[in-house]
């Protein structure tokens, strides 16, 4: 499943603020029988024309495989990790046949995403075969309220909910109830392999992702909710 899922998803890299643009998540394509799965949308002009250019007729970079000729042309679905800007801004810059969002992003969508009749809020667990199976659901995180996980076989795609909250001034921090939930999640999660936002494309293994997560877990002090984090 790992290498034929490799074989499947286009990456856009996420890029950093500068003169020529914001701060822009990665944004990961994976191609289904019939549709582009597509876990965020960043917030610059390359990630907007990295979704709207996506080959219609499915064929990756490198494979052999093409759909027959009278296929119908592949949909683009989109799952929105979280509302932070890097994240979502493109939604109204790039074209789509499906949204799936946590409420929260909802929320933060303009009035013409939320009025659009392929926009659906998610709170509780999804799942489609397409060639693959996708599976969308809530991940319970410290960094943002209504976070979403997709998984495809044996690989979850993030976005930003294990990191903390970022604290900007103060020091970033982590939820203790929300990371003992999340630790749990993560847990039972069939996922082997964790794909997050802000990293380099190649996935973390579940397991250290989890003692990493742990470490922050052990930090907690009593009658303290929150964990600072010092880097």
């Amino acid at each position: 499943m790992s290498g034929n899922l490799q074989s499947r998803i286009l990456h856009l890299p996420a890029s950093n603020p500068s003169e020529k643009g914001p701060l822009s998540a990665d944004v990961y394509a994976i191609r289904g029988e019939t549709v582009w799965w597509i876990f965020d949308v960043g917030a610059s002009d390359e990630a907007a024309d990295f979704i709207n250019n996506l080959p219609c007729d499915g064929v990756a970079p490198g494979t052999a495989q093409h759909l027959h000729q009278d296929a119908a042309p592949l949909k683009k679905n989109i799952v929105i990790s979280h509302f932070h800007r890097d994240h979502f801004f493109n939604l109204s810059r790039v074209s789509f046949d499906n949204l799936f969002v946590g409420r929260e992003t909802f929320r933060h969508c303009d009035e013409s995403i939320r009025a659009r009749s392929g926009t659906q809020v998610v709170e509780s667990p999804l799942q489609f075969e397409d060639g693959l199976k996708f599976h969308i659901e809530p991940i319970p995180s410290s960094h943002a309220k209504g976070s979403l996980m997709l998984t495809v076989g044996e690989s979850a795609f993030l976005g930003d909910s294990t990191y903390p909250t970022v604290g900007h001034n103060r020091p970033d921090s982590y939820n203790v109830q929300l990371l003992y939930q999340q630790i749990q999640f993560l847990r039972a999660c069939e996922a082997q392999n964790f794909y997050m936002s802000h990293r380099r494309f190649l996935p973390r293994e579940k397991e250290s992702i989890l003692q990493i997560l742990e470490s922050y877990y052990a930090q907690r002090e009593p009658n303290k909710n929150i964990i600072e984090i010092f880097r």
